[in-house]
């Protein structure tokens, strides 16, 4: 399971280092549930969850935050989505569950699409309004879904809330040019 759980995160590692067209180096923060955080290439931070089942329905959700550039990258991997993609692109419905109520405020957003062992699927939420607003989205919500048209291509549990926090604090030390050493007390 540990040797999946590294594979699905390499994928999305070697595919976000392969779009920046620069080397990859991570180093482990801390971790807040199932959540890891971690430093990226050390101007950002990175927060990661990898949903199991079989090899072929493994999913990962990983959260950059640059805030420097004041970004944030949503990224979701699935080794086999429920619909396999053509393109390059694809607009996916977003939205995010609390409880019974549903929003879907964010509409369509045009996810990135980059092929490996399975799919990434990447959306970069830029300026303070956007990269706030889905931070605060992911703390405050039980679920994101995202659709393809009706099609619900995913739907994850978050519970992020402390990961987000966790996020928000990696992220000011970088800004702050501190090390990315976690806080006593904290398990990488």
């Amino acid at each position: 399971m540990t040797r999946v759980k590294g594979r699905i995160f390499g994928l999305c590692a070697l595919l976000i280092a392969g779009a920046a067209r620069a080397e990859r180096v991570s180093e482990p923060y801390g971790t807040a549930g199932d959540w890891e955080i971690s430093t990226e290439n050390h101007h950002m931070c990175a927060m990661k969850r990898r949903y199991g089942g079989a090899p072929e329905e493994e999913q990962g959700l990983i959260v950059l935050y640059d805030p420097q550039r004041q970004l944030v990258s949503l990224n979701w991997l699935a080794r086999k989505p429920a619909i396999a993609p053509t393109g390059a692109k694809l607009p996916l419905g977003l939205a995010f569950l609390k409880g019974k109520s549903m929003d879907e405020s964010w509409g369509n957003q045009t996810f990135q699409i980059e092929k490996g062992d399975g799919y990434l699927f990447t959306h970069i939420f830029s300026g303070p309004k956007d990269a706030e607003r889905i931070l605060r989205d992911l703390a405050s919500n039980q679920t994101i879904a995202l659709f393809l048209g009706p099609s619900l291509m995913t739907g994850l549990y978050l519970n992020a809330s402390e990961a987000t926090a966790r996020l928000r604090e990696c992220a000011s030390k970088l800004a702050e040019g501190a090390p990315s050493d976690p806080p006593a007390g904290a398990h990488p």
